[in-house]
């Protein structure tokens, strides 16, 4: 979905001026779904939060990386006296063995946890950086198969923990960001590779890309879309 934003963010700015290009979205889905979408022609341009793996780069696609975003933990604003989470406790609150903010130094509360089924992407990079992929998962979690729902219900479910793409919305909502080993999740953190997760937000395309296709890769490559995605709190590489 943060992918989808990405591209919504994008398109809006690339008809403001090639008034005659128009864009059917359709709802956001996984990555391999929208990879299915341009091998079968029913897409142009699949949007993806992940590289194709080499099975699905057989089909001639071209991936490309349009700006990157830190999965990052959060909790409601009712849980307090906590702006920093480890790596251990990260394992311990997923497999249950921490079921208590107060074990942490938070309020004497049950923690509720909020997470992804295994199969999204998010899920696969929690487990790689921090959680690994044999622990069990506490059966007292919450899952969500979107993040947007996963975030709605993280803003209103009080002394609940949930791992989030970063957006700009997330200021909006009363949760807190946390820092993990001491560190927070800012763009210099992500361009030094300092903060472990990160979430790229790409699009495929199918190789050679229509003419019109490739006119919006341009323009979506370029300094303009550039600057939009840093202004809404993407990470964007100067050589990308």
């Amino acid at each position: 979905a943060e992918t989808y934003k990405v591209l919504e963010l994008i398109t809006n700015a690339y008809t403001a001026t090639a008034t005659d290009v128009g864009f059917d979205f359709f709802p956001p889905s996984q990555t391999s779904a929208a990879i299915q979408g341009i091998k079968s022609r029913s897409l142009d341009i699949g949007a993806v939060s992940r590289p194709p793996t080499p099975e699905e780069a057989e089909h001639p696609l071209t991936y490309l990386t349009l700006a990157e975003t830190p999965l990052v933990m959060v909790v409601h604003n009712s849980v307090t006296g906590i702006t920093d989470i480890t790596s251990d406790q990260i394992r311990a609150i997923y497999s249950g063995q921490i079921t208590n903010w107060q074990t942490l130094g938070g309020p004497d509360a049950p923690i509720v946890l909020l997470d992804f089924t295994e199969d999204e992407n998010e899920k696969k990079l929690l487990r790689q950086i921090y959680l690994g992929e044999d622990l069990v998962i506490t059966p007292t979690a919450v899952v969500f198969a979107e993040d947007d729902e996963l975030a709605e219900t993280a803003a209103i479910t009080e002394f609940s923990i949930a791992a989030i793409p970063y957006g700009e919305e997330l200021a909006e909502l009363p949760v807190t960001v946390l820092s993990i080993d001491q560190i927070a999740p800012s763009a210099q953190a992500l361009r030094s590779g300092d903060y472990a997760m990160i979430l790229p937000l790409g699009i495929v395309i199918e190789a050679p890309p229509a003419n019109d296709v490739q006119s919006f890769l341009d323009f979506a490559t370029g300094p303009e879309s550039k600057r939009l995605l840093r202004g809404a709190d993407y990470v964007v590489t100067d050589t990308q």
